[in-house]
């Protein structure tokens, strides 16, 4: 009678999983560092208007703000401000740059979003600020 040796099929497993993840290690150690077009800005300064809140009493409104480099020219920037509406009720939204007359004014369906280009300039980092009704 002979006696078979028989290799555990979780030991095989195991070494399969420590070769896959070593060799995306690797793959990614090897990948260039590419700089990104997007540099994403802090949350919205707090203004005096109420914040409309769902009937958890979260906000409705998430907002995320980003200066986006232009194709053909990196050095100007465009300021996006993207507000996405969480609530099944219309929301009017104004988006103005901090303490400025420059400002975006539009309506926001429910459950609906809206990215907003306040400007466009050199400066990567900007400050903005939210009001709705």
């Amino acid at each position: 009678m002979k006696h078979f040796r028989s290799r555990s099929w979780s030991g095989i497993a195991t070494w399969t999983l420590l070769v896959t993840v070593n060799v995306a290690g690797q793959a990614q150690s090897a990948s260039p560092t590419a700089s990104s077009s997007l540099t994403l800005q802090g949350a919205a300064e707090q203004t005096t208007a109420p914040i409309i809140k769902n009937a958890f009493g979260r906000p409705c409104l998430d907002v995320e703000a980003a200066a986006r480099s232009r194709v053909v020219n990196p050095k100007l920037m465009d300021h996006v401000v993207s507000v996405k509406n969480s609530c099944p009720r219309a929301i009017d939204v104004t988006v103005c740059y901090f303490n400025s007359s420059k400002c975006n004014a539009f309506h926001l369906s429910g459950y609906g979003r809206v990215d907003a280009i306040l400007g466009t300039t050199t400066e990567r980092s900007f400050r903005y600020s939210i009001s709705q009704k």
